[in-house]
C-alpha cells in the first residue's frame, strides 16, 4: 500500500493481490490471491510483500517464473521463503525473467559462493531499511500506544493473529 503512491509519478499501473480481493487504494485492480496466476503474464515487476506462512512458502517457483514475461523482474522485500531460490537461479540464468531485486533470500544469510552472488541480473540488498535512529523511537511510540490501549480495553495496533501466522 505504501509503495503504490511512490510508483505513480513514474506512470506505473499497480495491480494488487490480497486474500480478500477488497480494493487497495491506488491500485488499478485488486484480485484475490486465489486468482494470483492472472498476475504473472501481465506484470512487469512483481513486488512481494507477504508474510511467511505455510500458505506462502515457495509461492513463486518454476511454474510462476515460466508464466512471467521474459522482461519481468521479481522484487522480494518480504521473506526469503516466499521464493523457491533454486527455481529463481534457473530462471535468472536461463533468461526466463529479466532480473530480481532481493532484500531477503532463502537461506539467509546467503552462503558465500551461492550462484545469486555472481548473477549480474540479481541485486541483493541488506534487509535493514531503517536506521536505529528511526525505528527505535517508532517502536517505542508503538509500545507506548499499545500499553495505553491495553489498559483502556481498546483494540491494539498491529495485533498478531497466531492462527494466520503473522
Amino acid at each position: 500500500r505504501a509503495l503504490i503512491p511512490m510508483l505513480m509519478p513514474f506512470g506505473a499501473t499497480a495491480l494488487a493481490v490480497n486474500r480478500s480481493g477488497r480494493p487497495v487504494p491506488g491500485a488499478a485492480e485488486t484480485i484475490p490471491v486465489d486468482r494470483i496466476d492472472e498476475i504473472w503474464p501481465v506484470a512487469d515487476h512483481v513486488v512481494l510483500a507477504a508474510p511467511a506462512t505455510a500458505a506462502t512458502e515457495h509461492m513463486i517457483g518454476a511454474d510462476e517464473f515460466a508464466a512471467m514475461k521474459p522482461s519481468s523482474w521479481l522484487i522480494n522485500v518480504a521473506r526469503g521463503t516466499l521464493v523457491d531460490t533454486d527455481a529463481l537461479v534457473v530462471a535468472l540464468r536461463d533468461g526466463t525473467i529479466a532480473g530480481a531485486g532481493l532484500d531477503v533470500v532463502d537461506p539467509e544469510p546467503l552462503p558465500d559462493g551461492h550462484p545469486l552472488w555472481s548473477l549480474t541480473n540479481a541485486m541483493i540488498t541488506p534487509h535493514d531499511a531503517n536506521p536505529a535512529t528511526v525505528w527505535v523511537p517508532a517502536y517505542a511510540d508503538r509500545v507506548t500506544e499499545n500499553v495505553t490501549r491495553f489498559a483502556s480495553g481498546v483494540d491494539l495496533l498491529a495485533e498478531i493473529d497466531i492462527g494466520a501466522g503473522y
